[in-house]
């Protein structure tokens, strides 16, 4: 033990090192966050996003940048494609801009907690399989056994609820539905 640490009683010691370390970051905290509320609104561009209202009320759904959606035009075209940039007036999909007001139906996936809980219960279906199938000398105990044929229950009715729920689109037609651009970060 160095010399200047023989004398010191450790509680006290352990304190102001804690104190010190966890001040300098709060510090550190208040300066970042002052720094970013005081930059200038040019270096942060605004993003937004398609709120899709009920004409009738009931839930609201949005159209996010990166969703896969297929979208009717006022002259019956049918355009396809990542969403890749939305502004107050217009969408971009697969680079090509399209005026808001032209769309008279979108029709993609909003997603659901059905699909996010068939999504981790295959993942954790697969997980009890690989747990227990790498074995030693190829034999396994009965609770092992439970272990493993459970897993395969599992991750067989996740995926069989994952693929219609990732293949069905919600259609939102202008007649029943608003589209409100909404600007996320102003």
């Amino acid at each position: 033990m160095p010399f200047f640490l023989r004398n010191i009683d450790t509680p006290p010691l352990l304190t102001l090192i804690f104190f010190l370390l966890f001040s300098s970051f709060e510090n550190f905290a208040v300066r970042a966050q002052t720094h970013e509320t005081n930059a200038p609104a040019l270096l942060r561009p605004v993003q937004y996003v398609i709120t899709l209202a009920p004409v009738n009320g009931g839930k609201a759904y949005h159209v996010y940048r990166n969703a896969k959606i297929v979208a009717n035009l006022n002259n019956g075209v049918l355009i396809s494609g990542k969403v890749r940039a939305i502004s107050k007036d217009s969408i971009s999909l697969d680079y090509k801009n399209y005026a808001i007001s032209s769309i008279t139906n979108f029709k993609f996936n909003p997603g659901n907690a059905l699909g996010v809980a068939a999504a981790i219960g295959a993942v954790i279906g697969l997980a009890a399989i690989a747990f227990t199938a790498s074995s030693k000398d190829n034999q396994r105990s009965s609770a092992e056994d439970a272990i493993f044929y459970s897993g395969i229950g599992l991750t067989a009715v996740s995926v069989a609820l994952l693929i219609p729920n990732y293949f069905i689109k919600k259609n939102f037609p202008r007649t029943k539905y608003e589209y409100i651009p909404v600007a996320l970060n102003m």
